[in-house]
């Protein structure tokens, strides 16, 4: 089964330092071959989003994140694991869960 896993934190990726970058990229190495990675990638900063809504036909715009907040979603991974342990298990191992939280979704598929 595919689950997301949302990475929660006050840095984003490019405010990593040396040490961090090196310890996410060995997590890269070590879940690619513990479970099926199937996407990943960083987000830019909570400050370059757009919210989108519809109200009466119209669309909203609005620059900024949805929710202020100290913490941010910084990136995300999508794995297809044995089981629902597997993926928690596989979630406690990134190295930004030790800062932040990685909140982990199963995927449904239509």
């Amino acid at each position: 089964m595919k689950y997301l896993f949302l990475i929660f934190d006050e840095k984003v990726a490019r405010d990593l330092s040396p040490e961090e970058g090196a310890a996410m990229y060995a997590f890269f190495d070590r879940a690619s071959i513990e479970e099926v990675m199937v996407a990943h990638s960083a987000l830019e900063p909570a400050a370059t989003a757009s919210v989108v809504s519809v109200r009466d036909g119209k669309r909203i715009t609005t620059d900024g994140p949805f929710v202020e907040t100290k913490e941010q979603l910084g990136g995300f991974f999508i794995f297809d694991c044995e089981s629902l342990e597997a993926a928690l298990d596989l979630a406690a191992k990134i190295p930004r869960a030790a800062s932040g939280h990685v909140e982990v979704r199963a995927v449904y598929e239509v």
